[in-house]
């Protein structure tokens, strides 16, 4: 029995998979900036030290996927997600059917994950779910440190801090491919994706929370020109260019995963793009500023119904 498909067929599949989780991520983010508000955090003003240090977060992140024996790792994970969509849907949802909800969807990914992957039947329902958990995770984290003061130059600095990390642990040393590889069925796993037969297609959290990031903040920043050009970038640098360039390098593994490392392509470009907006429009908007603008989502408040006045009654003068 041939179980392999062509390179063409493999990074037609992984575009179309890229580009819809991406855009999905987006989208979503966009959608939560301009209808909800997030308090910041009381942890000062965002700056650089605070990208460095998320930057070695997920960095030293793929150590644990080694170290931590399994049941430890699904532990972390469950917390991480936990308060991922708590955080950002608590302004959303009340107390009951926000933790209801956080508790179906940890709990049903959790379930999904020992008892219906070893079924091929089964693997889209598995990722379905597991795709709608990293999907709200990354729109609810994306908008907590863009609300909560991070900026445009901020996430297109660290988009390329991680293309030179993305490069050396995907091209020199494939250390995300043995991951991807060794724990892509597990419970929690942090990426959409998507199978059809023995082919598998995914992008993974951090490119996600990196599209989304890079597209509200543009959008706080600059409005709708920076939305257009995050947008454009996203699509093309984020999906095209590392999908199709499958077609010319191999990055199919002996199960025929497709892996490509998006930051490579995006995180010159999202570098670039900030660069031309800051010369094109000048300095960033503040997230104050951003919501005086026209960008943000008004809601007016209800007119209030008008109390007719009861008729003042004069007495007349009694007779003697």
């Amino acid at each position: 029995m041939n179980l392999s498909s062509s390179q063409t067929f493999l990074s037609l599949f992984q575009l179309c998979v890229t580009t819809l989780g991406a855009m999905m991520a987006c989208l979503g983010a966009l959608y939560y900036l301009r209808r909800v508000r997030l308090e910041r955090p009381a942890i000062g003003r965002f700056n650089g030290r605070d990208v460095a240090i998320l930057f070695v977060f997920l960095v030293v992140l793929p150590g644990l996927y080694l170290f931590l024996p399994q049941w430890a790792l699904t532990t972390v994970l469950a917390l991480t997600f936990t308060a991922a969509l708590s955080i950002g849907f608590r302004p959303v949802l009340s107390p009951g059917p926000l933790w209801l909800g956080t508790g179906l969807l940890i709990g049903a990914d959790l379930w999904m994950g020992h008892h219906m992957i070893n079924d091929v039947f089964n693997w889209q329902f598995v990722w379905a779910e597991n795709s709608l958990v990293v999907l709200l995770a990354a729109i609810s984290v994306a908008n907590l440190y863009v609300q909560g003061g991070m900026q445009l130059r901020h996430v297109a600095w660290f988009a390329g801090g991680l293309a030179i990390y993305d490069t050396v642990f995907t091209v020199v040393w494939p250390v995300s491919n043995l991951l991807i590889r060794a724990f892509v069925n597990h419970p929690l796993f942090p990426a959409m994706g998507m199978r059809i037969g023995f082919d598998e297609a995914i992008v993974g959290l951090g490119d996600l929370l990196v599209y989304a990031g890079f597209t509200i903040a543009a959008v706080k920043a600059y409005g709708r020109p920076g939305l257009r050009l995050a947008l454009i970038l996203v699509v093309v640098f984020g999906a095209v260019f590392p999908t199709l360039s499958g077609m010319l390098i191999n990055f199919v593994d002996t199960r025929l995963d497709v892996v490509i490392p998006a930051q490579t392509y995006f995180g010159p470009a999202a570098v670039v793009g900030y660069l031309w907006l800051r010369h094109r429009y000048g300095r960033e908007r503040t997230m104050k500023e951003y919501l005086a603008s026209v960008d943000a989502e008004r809601r007016e408040a209800p007119a209030s119904t008008a109390i007719p006045k009861t008729p003042k009654v004069e007495s007349e003068p009694v007779s003697a």
